[in-house]
């Protein structure tokens, strides 16, 4: 393990410029490439680390993780799932959680059924979010059977992540457009889908 590699991945992790943040993920992508069993115990202290950017470069650089160490990876998001931090969920549902289940959608399905029971909203909001993304997109069936519990959501926080992500899911396959306008008790989620579904 390389102390000093970690130590500058930290710094440039915390920096103020974007792109120094973004090359610190890409020192993560690139150590998980080789080393990601090695380095997992770091990643599990760095993701509960209380510096945002820290966590965010872990979530991130969890981008190209191989199939094999999905479990792991999900694992990891595990925390960041809860996160209150908006840097860090705006990365993990709809970016991370959705290239890293890509690779292993059976177990990432198995997993987004037990967070969609979670109470935390910002658990579900990621759920519904990964939905809509690339992940969702590639295994619509399966997607929709998840979103129509995320659109009765009590939470406005979740049921509108819920409709953000149907309506990117029938803009991607319009079959699906009948089979969710006749979904009932969500009408408030439907009501911002058919805003933008015609």
């Amino acid at each position: 393990m390389y102390e000093k590699l970690l130590i500058k991945i930290r710094k440039m992790a915390d920096s103020p410029e974007w792109d120094v943040r973004e090359d610190a993920a890409v020192e993560i992508k690139k150590i998980n490439d080789k080393f990601f069993l090695e380095y997992l115990p770091v990643w599990k202290k760095w993701v509960k680390d209380p510096n945002p950017n820290i966590r965010r470069a872990v979530e991130v650089g969890l981008l190209r993780v191989k199939k094999e160490f999905v479990p792991h990876a999900l694992d990891l998001l595990d925390s960041l799932m809860y996160d209150n931090d908006s840097y860090v969920r705006k990365n993990c549902g709809p970016f991370v959680l959705s290239h890293v289940g890509y690779k292993d959608p059976d177990t990432t399905f198995k997993r987004l059924r037990k967070w969609m029971k979670i109470k935390n909203k910002n658990v579900r909001w990621n759920v519904a979010t990964c939905l809509g993304a690339w992940f969702g997109r590639s295994y619509p069936e399966e997607s929709l059977k998840l979103l129509k519990i995320l659109a009765r959501d009590k939470e406005k926080f979740v049921w509108r992540a819920a409709a953000s992500s149907l309506i990117k899911l029938i803009r991607k396959h319009p079959r699906l457009k009948q089979e969710v306008f006749s979904w009932k008790n969500c009408e408030q989620c439907l009501n911002v889908v058919k805003k933008y579904i015609r």
